[in-house]
C-alpha cells in the first residue's frame, strides 16, 4: 500500500495541472442558464469549486496525495431535501461506479453511508451541478440541482469529487478537437485553457469520457459548436455512462490496477 501512495505522490492525484490565467468566471456572464447546469458563473471550468486558498495553477494543489480518499472509500450523506426518486438516482450512480471499477470481482472504489467521519461527500440541492475536486479537510458538497440528476451527470460530479478533471483540457487535445474561441461567451474563454505536465494515467484521448465538455459548451451561439472533434463521427459530452477509459483511469488513480 505504501508503494501505491508513493506512486500517487509522484504521478499526481488527477489527470493534469491546468494552465489558467483566470481561475474563475469573474469576468463572464452573471446569469445562470438552467438549460446548461454545468456552466455555473463564477466557478472554475463551470462546475468546479475551488476551495479557500486553492489555485489550480499551483502544482501542490493538484498532486497533494491527501486529496485522494484513503482506501478509495467515500463516506456520503444525501440531503433529505431530495425526493425518493432523486435519492435513488444518486445511489444508482454510486453503485454504478462501484460495480464498473471492480477488478476481478474485487471492489476498487467504495461508497459507505456517513456516520462520524470528518471527511465525506454531502449531496445537496442547489443551483446547477458543481463540486470541489478530491477530498477536502471536512465535508465536500456535491451540488446537484435542477437538471443535474441524470445518472451520467451525477457520475460526472462524483468523478470530480474522486479527483478527476475535464477531458478536453488535456495538453494534447488540439490533436483531437478544434476549439472555436470566436463562439465562446465573452469572459468564459479561460475555461478552454489546456493543462500542462499532464498525467492521463497512460490513456488515449477519450471522446466518450463522461468528463468531456459537450460540443456546445459555453457557446455564445448555441446553434454552433465550440468544440469540434477531428475524428469523423465522434460524439462528445455524453452523460449516460462511464467510458472504458473513465473506468481504467479511476482504477489506476486509486492503485487498483498498475499503470501501463
Amino acid at each position: 500500500m505504501k508503494i501505491v501512495w508513493c506512486l500517487l505522490a509522484i504521478f499526481g492525484f488527477t489527470h493534469s495541472i491546468p494552465i489558467e490565467q483566470n481561475p474563475t468566471d469573474n469576468n463572464g456572464p452573471d446569469e445562470f442558464d438552467e438549460n446548461f447546469p454545468e456552466e455555473n458563473p463564477g466557478l472554475y471550468e463551470g462546475d468546479i469549486e475551488l476551495r479557500e486558498g486553492e489555485d489550480p495553477r499551483n502544482r501542490n494543489a493538484i498532486t497533494d496525495k491527501s486529496k485522494l480518499w484513503p482506501g478509495a472509500v467515500l463516506p456520503y450523506y444525501i440531503s433529505s431535501g431530495y425526493s425518493s426518486s432523486d435519492q435513488a438516482s444518486i445511489r444508482a450512480a454510486m453503485h454504478t461506479i462501484e460495480e464498473k471499477t471492480k477488478v476481478n470481482g474485487k471492489t476498487c472504489i467504495h461508497f459507505t453511508p456517513h456516520t462520524n467521519q470528518r471527511q465525506y461527500i454531502r449531496f445537496a440541492s442547489g443551483t446547477g451541478c458543481h463540486t470541489p475536486v478530491g477530498m477536502g479537510h471536512s465535508s465536500s458538497t456535491v451540488t446537484l440541482g435542477r437538471g443535474c440528476l441524470r445518472i451520467g451527470t451525477i457520475m460526472h460530479e462524483i468523478n470530480h469529487a474522486l479527483g478527476s478533471w475535464h477531458e478536453q483540457s488535456r495538453h494534447d487535445r488540439d490533436s483531437y478537437v478544434t476549439i472555436d474561441f470566436s463562439n465562446i461567451q465573452k469572459g468564459r474563454e479561460h475555461n478552454f485553457n489546456k493543462y500542462t505536465n499532464i498525467d492521463e494515467e497512460g490513456q488515449h484521448y477519450d471522446y466518450e469520457s463522461v468528463m468531456h465538455y459537450s460540443a456546445h459548451a459555453f457557446a455564445s451561439d448555441r446553434r454552433k459548436p465550440t468544440i469540434i472533434p477531428k475524428q469523423r463521427g465522434a460524439v462528445i459530452g455524453q452523460r449516460t455512462h462511464l467510458s472504458p477509459i473513465d473506468i481504467k483511469e479511476m482504477q489506476i488513480l486509486y492503485g487498483c490496477i498498475p499503470r501501463p
